[in-house]
């Protein structure tokens, strides 16, 4: 897995971020920490890429917004072959 762009943290205190490559189709994940009591983070792996419709290959930074949904970008896949710009509701 090679991480792309940072990380972002929304209000509760968990973080976000992509890795370009990885996941369980090795085209790159969508991700959150979340701290467990006590020390430590649990790990959610919120969406594989791999199907060229929902985009290939996740960069830059990720936006959280106040219901907790996820919205990003990809490098390649989608209706073009370009990229995507998507949304992850938890």
């Amino acid at each position: 897995m090679e991480p792309e762009g940072g990380l972002t943290f929304d209000g509760k205190g968990n973080f976000y971020g992509t890795t370009n490559q990885g996941g369980a189709n090795e085209y790159g994940e969508t991700f959150e920490f979340t701290p467990i009591e006590g020390g430590g983070w649990a790990k959610t792996d919120l969406h594989d890429f791999g199907h060229k419709l929902d985009g290939l290959y996740p960069t830059g930074n990720l936006f959280v917004d106040a219901s907790g949904n996820v919205y990003g970008t990809t490098q390649a896949g989608g209706i073009h072959g370009f990229g995507t710009v998507y949304e992850i509701i938890p």
